[in-house]
C-alpha cells in the first residue's frame, strides 16, 4: 500500500455562503429579519436600516432656552433591567437567605425554577449536583418557599397549592386533606371526599370553589409585563372595495435597508491599498447582495401568501369549516418554487386574516375522503366539527368517539374511531369519561 493521487470530475452542491445567507433569511419573520439586517449593519459601514417605528407618542421638545442643564432625558425612562421574571426570583433569593452558603444553594434552586414558578428537578438530583446534602438542599427550600407570591418553589401541584393556605384559615385542615386527595377531586368523588374531611356535601363543594381560587402556575405573575402575548402578524390579508382578496407585508414590522452608495463611491477614491480596495469592494457588494436577496424573500413570501389565499378564499370568507386541503407542492407548482422553499417561507411567517391571525403552516393540512368529492376534505375542519360536536354535547351525556365517528359518517366522512382520539388530543380535549367527571365537578367549582 502506498500513497497516489487520482485525477476525477464529480458533480455536487455547493452551499455558498450566500446561499446560506440566502436560505436563513426564508426562515426569519419580520421580526427575526429586523434584528438579522441591525446586527449586519452594526459590521457592514455601506448598509442603512431603518427600523419599524414603535409607535410611541412623542416627547414634547422644549426650546434650547428652556431646557435645564442638569435635566437627564434617559432619566424619565423606566428601569426595567429588575422586573423580568429570573431577576425578581434572585432578588428574593438575596431577601431571604443571609448566610453565603445558603445563597449559594438558593441560587442553583432559583436556576432551576420553570416560568410557572415550579422547581424543575428533583432535591436529590440537585444535591448530588452541589456536592451537598439534600437535607441542606431541603432547608433552604423551605424558607425560599416564604417566597412571593405563594406557591413558588413548588415541586408539584399539591405543594404548591398547600404554600397558598395561610397559617390561621379556618378551613386550613380540611383543604389540607383535600389537596393530599386531588386525585379524587380528579375524579369527583364527592362522596370519598365527605368521609375523609368528614365535612358536608354543601362544604365539600365550598372548598372545591375555594381550591378553584388558589393558582397553580404563581410564576406567571413575576413575568415581564412588557412582553408582547402574541407578535405582530408579518403578512396582511384583506378584501378590497372591488371584493378581490389582497396580500401585502406588514410594514409595521418589515425593517427597510438601503446601500450608501455615494459613501460607498467617496472611500472608494479616498483608500489607496490593494487590501484596503479589496476591502471596500467585498464590503460594498455584500450590501448590494443583501438588499436583493432581502427584496426576493419578500417577494417570494408575498407569492406564497398570495396563492394561499387564493386556494383558501372559502376558509377567509367563512371560516375554519370551510378549510380545503392543501399540500406544500400544490403552491410550490402555482408559483414555480421547490416544496422546500415552500416549507422554509411557511415555518415562522404569521398572516393576519379576517378569521384571525395564523401561522401560514396553519393553511396546509392532509384530505380526508368525503363521499362524492375528489378533493376531500380538510384535516383541519374535520377536528373543527369534532370540536363543534364536543362543544354542544349534553352534560348528562357527553359524546364517545365512536358516536363521534358516526356522526360524521353519516356526513360523508369516513373517519376511524382512532383517529378522532388522535385529533381530540392534539385539541387538548378530554375524553368522554374524564368531560363527564368534569360536568359533575362544575356545580361545585
Amino acid at each position: 500500500m502506498t500513497p497516489n493521487a487520482h485525477l476525477a470530475q464529480k458533480q455536487s452542491l455547493v452551499f455558498t455562503p450566500q446561499l446560506q445567507q440566502a436560505i436563513k433569511l426564508l426562515l426569519f419573520n419580520n421580526l427575526e429579519l429586523s434584528n438579522y439586517v441591525e446586527k449586519i449593519a452594526e459590521e457592514n459601514p455601506f448598509v442603512e436600516v431603518e427600523l419599524p417605528e414603535m409607535r410611541v407618542p412623542a416627547p414634547r421638545v422644549m426650546a434650547s432656552s428652556q431646557r435645564d442643564p442638569s435635566f437627564d432625558p434617559i432619566s424619565l425612562l423606566a428601569d426595567r433591567s429588575t422586573q423580568g421574571f429570573a431577576a425578581q426570583l434572585f432578588a428574593q433569593v438575596d431577601d431571604i437567605l443571609t448566610e453565603q452558603s445558603e445563597r449559594a444553594i438558593g441560587y442553583a434552586i432559583a436556576s432551576h425554577v420553570d416560568p410557572s414558578g415550579w422547581l424543575s428537578i428533583p432535591t436529590p438530583l440537585l444535591a448530588d449536583n452541589l456536592g451537598v446534602d439534600d437535607a441542606c438542599v431541603c432547608t433552604v427550600l423551605r424558607k425560599l418557599q416564604s417566597a412571593e407570591p405563594a406557591g413558588l418553589f413548588a415541586r408539584n401541584l399539591a405543594e404548591c397549592l398547600v404554600l397558598q393556605i395561610v397559617a390561621d384559615d379556618p378551613d386550613r385542615s380540611a383543604l389540607l386533606i383535600i389537596m393530599q386527595n386531588l386525585v379524587l377531586v380528579e375524579r369527583g368523588a364527592i362522596p370519598e371526599l365527605r368521609r375523609k374531611t368528614g365535612c358536608s356535601a354543601e362544604e365539600v363543594k365550598r372548598l372545591l370553589r375555594r381550591l378553584r381560587e388558589f393558582n397553580p402556575k404563581p410564576g406567571l405573575a413575576l413575568s415581564d409585563d412588557v412582553m408582547m402575548s402574541a407578535r405582530a402578524p408579518d403578512i396582511l390579508a384583506a378584501r378590497g372595495q372591488d371584493g378581490e382578496w389582497y396580500v401585502e407585508l406588514n410594514g409595521a414590522t418589515l425593517p427597510i435597508l438601503k446601500v450608501d452608495e455615494v459613501e460607498g463611491r467617496r472611500v472608494r477614491k479616498l483608500v489607496k491599498h490593494d487590501s484596503d480596495q479589496a476591502y471596500v469592494r467585498d464590503t460594498l457588494g455584500n450590501a448590494r447582495w443583501l438588499k436583493r436577496a432581502i427584496a426576493q424573500r419578500n417577494e417570494t413570501s408575498i407569492k406564497v401568501a398570495a396563492e394561499i389565499v387564493r386556494f383558501q378564499k372559502a376558509f377567509l370568507e367563512h371560516g375554519m369549516q370551510h378549510m380545503r386541503p392543501l399540500k406544500l407542492k400544490t403552491v410550490a407548482d402555482a408559483v414555480g418554487l421547490h416544496e422546500s422553499t415552500i416549507s422554509r417561507v411557511t415555518s415562522s411567517l404569521m398572516m393576519q386574516t379576517p378569521q384571525g391571525s395564523f401561522p401560514l403552516k396553519t393553511f396546509f393540512s392532509t384530505a380526508i375522503d368525503l363521499d362524492g368529492t375528489d378533493e376531500g376534505v380538510s384535516a383541519r375542519m374535520v377536528r373543527e366539527k369534532i370540536r363543534n360536536l364536543i362543544g354542544a354535547e349534553n352534560p348528562s351525556g357527553p359524546l364517545s368517539d365512536e358516536f363521534i365517528a358516526q356522526s360524521l359518517q353519516c356526513e360523508g366522512l369516513s373517519i376511524a374511531r382512532r383517529t378522532i382520539a388522535k385529533y381530540r388530543k392534539l385539541d387538548k380535549i378530554p375524553s368522554s369519561s374524564q368531560r363527564r367527571r368534569a360536568y359533575r365537578l362544575r356545580p361545585a367549582v
